[in-house]
């Protein structure tokens, strides 16, 4: 992605301009472009550092341990081990609905799950949802995307539009069926979480994170998932 094109980039130049005016009566013209080159690269850099975990904490989620979701770390493991893939970091979100998503943070990636996905999927079915996960996790926009989530609670910095469409969901869902190697697991899954419900608790800019629309709308199409019978099709064919 190009540096005029990065999430960050429209807000940072936002406020390297208002740090720029604010030193500029002080100190003069010269003091006013110093300010305003080192504030703008330095808000990029933290807001890309910290993008992860304004997300992980605007979604309420807590760090999944061992002892209490032995099962979760065991698939995800499993798959891991199987096919090569650094393990990425577990949370949980206490919820009994049935919805997941992915972080891309500085150098590490996280798998965030409902307390009711992990609790009430069987085992095939929870494998299907961890590889679509990770599959998420290694696709290359999620870090801008999880950068633009974490900007998406600040309307007046907001790093624009996510660019990604609901044939991304489709390709994702793809991708998880080829590291198991059966689609008809993910249909089950995704059955299984709409029966749940998917309504969360999320910040506004965070919906392109989730597997399902987290407001609970799944049989229609929204900006970044396609209905869920669409989904379903779609796996059918594989």
């Amino acid at each position: 992605m190009s540096t005029l094109r990065h999430p960050t980039t429209r807000p940072a130049v936002l406020v390297a301009l208002l740090a720029g005016l604010a030193a500029w009566p002080a100190g003069g013209p010269v003091a006013g472009v110093v300010v305003a080159l080192v504030v703008g690269p330095t808000f990029a850099v933290l807001v890309g550092r910290r993008a992860a975990t304004v997300v992980r904490r605007g979604v309420g989620a807590r760090p999944a341990n061992l002892g209490e979701f032995p099962r979760l770390h065991n698939t995800v493991d499993g798959l891991c081990l199987t096919h090569g893939i650094e393990p990425p970091a577990l949370s949980v979100v206490d919820s009994s609905a049935g919805n997941a998503l992915a972080l891309a943070g500085s150098g590490a990636t996280e798998l965030v799950l409902t307390t009711g996905a992990v609790d009430h999927l069987g085992l095939v079915e929870l494998e299907s949802l961890v590889a679509h996960l990770l599959v998420r996790c290694g696709e290359p926009e999620l870090r801008a995307e999880t950068v633009r989530a974490g900007l998406g609670s600040l309307r007046v910095l907001s790093g624009g539009r996510t660019g990604v469409g609901k044939g991304r969901v489709l390709r994702t869902d793809f991708a998880g069926t080829d590291l198991t190697r059966f689609p008809p697991g993910m249909q089950d899954a995704l059955r299984a979480l709409v029966a749940l419900g998917s309504t969360v608790s999320s910040p506004s800019g965070t919906e392109s994170l989730w597997l399902l629309q987290p407001d609970g709308r799944t049989d229609e199409a929204t900006a970044h998932h396609p209905p869920v019978g669409v989904r379903i099709d779609a796996l059918g064919e594989r």
